[in-house]
C-alpha cells in the first residue's frame, strides 16, 4: 500500500534525521530544512496531505509557514513542534484554525506517528464526502433535467393525459422512485461525513413530518419539510470534521461564525436543483428567531417558513439530548425544559407544545419509523430498542431489537443511580 505523503520543515538537521528515522517506514517523506524552498516545493507538489513544522524558526515561523500553506491548499492537515517557550504563539495558531494538532518537544515517537496516521484516514474521509456531494449534485442535477423534460411534454399534451401509456406512467414512477434515492445518498453522506452514528438528521427529518402532519399540513408541504430535515446539514459538507466534532457551546466565535455559515451553503448548494429550492428556502431560514431579531432580514412569527420553525425546534432539542450542543449530554427532561424556556423568543410556542405532545406521546407514523431518543427513566413496557444501551466502557448491556420489559427498565434505573450518570437510549 502506497504510503501517506508528508512534507517536513524544521531548521535543524538533527530533529530532521531524527523524525525520518522514526517516521520513514510510515510515510513518505519530505525533508526540508529552509521555509522558501519548502514552499516552492509544495506549490509544484500540492497535493501532499500532511504538513509538519517546528514553530521557531529564522526565517519565519511555523504558523506563518503553515499559513502560506493554507493558500495552496486549504485541505491538507497542518502539525507544529513547538518549545515550551513558544506555547501561547501556538495556542493561538490552533485557534486561527492554521493547525490541526501540535507536539510538545520532545515528542513521544508513538502519539506522532498515531496522530499523523489518523490525520491522514481523515483527509481521505473529506475527499470522499466530497467527491459523494459532487456526484449527488451532478445526478440530481441531470433528474432535474430529465423531470422538467416529462412535465414540460404532459404540458404540451394536456388533452391526452387519458391516454398516457402504462409503460410511461411507470417509467415517471421509476423517476421518482430515482429521484428518491437519491436524496437518501445525500441524508447518509452527510451522516458519514458529520461521523454521526446516531443518525440524527433521518430523527430530525422523522419527527418533523410528525409535527407537519400534527398541523394538518398537506402531502407536499409535509413532504418537503421531511426533505428539509434530512439535508438541513449539508452545507457541513464544506467544513473539516475537527470542527463538526466539537460540541456547539465549545466552539470560538470565530469557529462558530464558521459553523453557522452551514445553512446557507445548504442553501446555495440545494438551491442548484429545481425540485429541492422550496427545501433550500425551509434551511436557510432555520435560524431565524420567532421574534425577528436575527439579521439580516429580520423575519418573525408566520414570515419564517413553517418547515423552518419545526426543524429549529426539533434539530435543537436533538443537539441537546444527543450531547451535539454541550460537552455533557442533556436530561431529556431539562432539554424539554429549556425548549419550552426559548418558545416566543426563539421558537413558534404553538409548535414548541405540538412537539412536547409529541415527545410526551411519542406515536408511531404511517410514512416510516420513528426513532426517539430518552433515558431509562423515559422507558415503557413494549418499547424495542433501535441501538444497543452500552455503559461507559462502550460495552452492550441490551442489544438492539430488545423489547423493554419491567425488570430491564428497573436494572438500568440501578445502575444508573449506582454510577451517578445516565444512559442515553434509541427506541421506538
Amino acid at each position: 500500500m502506497e504510503k501517506p505523503s508528508l512534507l517536513i520543515l524544521d531548521d535543524e538537521k538533527e530533529v530532521l534525521n531524527a523524525l525520518n528515522r522514526v517516521l520513514r517506514k510510515h510515510f513518505q517523506l519530505y525533508l526540508f530544512s529552509d521555509a522558501n524552498e519548502a514552499i516552492g516545493f509544495y506549490q509544484d507538489n500540492p497535493n501532499i496531505p500532511l504538513v509538519l513544522t517546528d514553530m521557531r524558526m529564522p526565517i519565519m515561523d511555523g504558523a506563518t509557514f503553515l499559513g502560506k500553506i493554507i493558500e495552496i491548499n486549504s485541505h491538507c492537515k497542518r502539525f507544529l513542534l513547538t518549545g515550551h517557550a513558544d506555547i501561547n504563539s501556538t495556542v493561538i495558531a490552533v485557534n486561527e484554525g492554521k493547525i490541526s494538532h501540535y507536539f510538545s518537544k520532545p515528542w513521544d515517537n508513538e502519539e506522532l506517528v498515531t496522530k499523523l496516521k489518523s490525520a491522514y484516514e481523515l483527509y481521505l474521509n473529506e475527499r470522499k464526502t466530497k467527491h459523494l456531494l459532487k456526484v449527488n449534485l451532478a445526478k440530481n442535477a441531470e433528474l432535474s433535467l430529465i423531470n422538467s423534460s416529462l412535465e414540460l411534454e404532459t404540458n404540451k399534451n394536456q388533452q391526452k393525459l387519458q391516454l398516457i401509456s402504462t409503460r410511461e406512467a411507470n417509467s415517471f414512477g421509476r423517476l421518482k422512485k430515482t429521484f428518491s434515492t437519491f436524496i437518501d445518498i445525500y441524508a447518509e453522506t452527510i451522516c458519514l461525513h458529520n461521523q454521526d452514528v446516531s443518525r440524527h438528521n433521518f430523527r430530525v427529518a422523522a419527527h418533523a413530518r410528525l409535527i407537519a402532519e400534527m398541523h394538518s399540513c398537506d402531502k407536499l408541504t409535509t413532504f418537503q419539510i421531511y426533505i428539509a430535515g434530512l439535508l438541513y446539514e449539508t452545507g457541513k459538507l464544506s467544513l473539516e470534521q475537527t470542527l463538526l466534532n466539537k460540541p456547539i457551546d465549545t466552539l470560538t466565535q470565530q469557529e462558530k461564525n464558521l459553523y453557522s455559515a452551514f445553512y446557507q451553503k445548504s442553501y446555495e448548494l440545494l438551491n442548484r436543483v429545481d425540485e429541492l429550492s422550496f427545501v433550500a428556502e425551509i434551511i436557510k431560514n432555520i435560524p431565524a428567531n420567532y421574534n425577528g431579531t436575527t439579521a439580516p432580514e429580520h423575519l418573525t412569527a408566520d414570515e419564517i417558513p413553517l418547515g423552518s420553525r419545526i426543524i429549529a425546534i426539533v434539530s435543537m432539542y436533538d443537539n441537546l439530548v444527543n450531547g451535539r450542543q454541550s460537552q455533557v449530554k442533556t436530561p431529556t427532561v431539562e432539554a424539554k425544559h429549556r425548549i419550552k424556556e426559548l418558545a416566543k423568543t426563539m421558537f413558534d410556542p404553538s409548535l414548541v407544545n405540538h412537539y412536547l405532545t409529541i415527545l410526551e406521546e411519542r406515536p408511531s407514523s404511517s410514512e416510516g419509523k420513528v426513532d426517539y431518543l430518552l433515558n431509562c427513566s423515559d422507558l415503557q413496557e413494549g418499547m424495542m430498542l433501535t441501538r444497543d444501551i452500552v455503559n461507559a466502557d462502550k460495552n452492550p448491556m441490551l442489544t438492539k431489537g430488545t423489547t423493554i420489559e419491567q425488570h430491564h427498565i428497573d436494572r438500568l434505573l440501578e445502575i444508573e443511580k449506582s454510577q451517578g450518570e445516565f444512559f442515553l437510549v434509541y427506541a421506538r
